[in-house]
C-alpha cells in the first residue's frame, strides 16, 4: 500500500525546498524523507521541474526527526546549486 505524501514547504535563498517524511514499511518505527528543491511557484510534484531531488539511507526515529533532517539536505542542496 502506497503512503499518502505530505510535504512540507520552506522558502530558501530564493528556492522552495519540499520536504515529505516515508514511515519504513519493514520497520515501523523508522523514518526516510524524500527532498524536493523546485523554482517557487512550480509543481514540484512534476520530474521536469525539479532542480534536484534527495533522500538518504538513514534511519530516524520520528517523522519530526526525519523532517529536520530533510530539510537540513535541502538547504545545503540549494546552497550547491547557488554557488
Amino acid at each position: 500500500m502506497e503512503q499518502q505524501q505530505n510535504w512540507s514547504t520552506e522558502l530558501y535563498k530564493g528556492m522552495e525546498v519540499h520536504v515529505t517524511t516515508l514511515q519504513k514499511e519493514d520497520a515501523k518505527h523508522q523514518w526516510d524523507y524524500s527532498v524536493r528543491i523546485c523554482e517557487p511557484g512550480v509543481d514540484a510534484t512534476a520530474e521536469s521541474e525539479l532542480a534536484a531531488e534527495s533522500g538518504d539511507d538513514a534511519d530516524y526515529r520520528s517523522a519530526n526527526e526525519a523532517l529536520a533532517a530533510g530539510f537540513s539536505k535541502g538547504y545545503a542542496m540549494v546552497n550547491e546549486l547557488k554557488e
